[in-house]
Formats: structure tokens, sequence, C-alpha cells
């Protein structure tokens, strides 16, 4: 079983770097302001694909407590209160690392921490959506 959960989660590095996203590269943009907004769109981009994987893993949850003998809702209230707090954390952190920075480089590391957290944050509710069972 571990060994096959190994497997799964390299197969699953191996094909986020195949389907990786294209960087908001200075180069292509005749503005800062451009290049942010491209930035803001990836994010926002990454935020839903979050959501996508936050409703997988409740899926797997649901099927989960459909297991007989399995205590009710055993994880449900605890997984959903950990997303939100996780969104609420990863906001103000990413703000922190942005103003941190007291230029206008901020909006490109909040952006960037963002998209960061966001590509983590998908990964780990994928781990435990398998781990349910999903």
């Amino acid at each position: 079983m571990r060994a096959r959960l190994l497997l799964l989660l390299c197969g699953m590095a191996v094909c986020e770097l195949a389907i990786a996203k294209p960087t908001c590269d200075s180069k292509g943009f005749n503005s800062h302001s451009d290049q942010i907004a491209c930035e803001v769109r990836q994010s926002q981009q990454r935020s839903q694909e979050v959501d996508r994987a936050f409703a997988d893993l409740m899926s797997a949850n649901d099927h989960f407590n459909r297991i007989p003998g399995t205590k009710p809702n055993i994880f449900t209230e605890w997984l959903k209160s950990d997303q939100v707090q996780w969104r609420a954390f990863t906001s103000k952190d990413c703000e922190l690392q942005g103003e941190v920075t007291m230029g206008t480089a901020g909006s490109d590391v909040v952006q960037q921490c963002l998209q960061e957290a966001y590509t983590q944050r998908r990964q780990v509710l994928h781990q435990m959506a398998q781990l349910l069972g999903n």
C-alpha cells in the first residue's frame, strides 16, 4: 500500500511538471501593471484549482463516511475548518511577505507567495483525498 501511494504521489509530481502553467515573464509585458494583472489571473486560477481539489476531498470524505463501521463525519467539520483557517492564514501571510518588501515588488511577492501556497495546498488536498479512498 505504501509503495502504491508513493508511486501515486511521484506520478502526481511528474504530472504537475508536465502541465505547468506558463509564467508571467516580465519580458512579455509593456508595463509592470500588465505583468501583475497576469500574476493575479494565475493566482485566481490556482485558487479555483484549490477549490476543486477541496471539493474532491469532501467527496472522498463522503465516500469514507459511508464505509460500514466508520464513525459518522469523523473528519467532515475538521476538514472544513482547516480549509477556512488555511485560506485566512495564507492570505495574511502572503500579504505580510509583500509588505515586508516595502516597495513596488510587494505585489509580485504576494502573487508568487499565493501561487506557491495554492500549488502546495492542492497537492496536500489530493493526498488527503487519496488517503480517504477517493
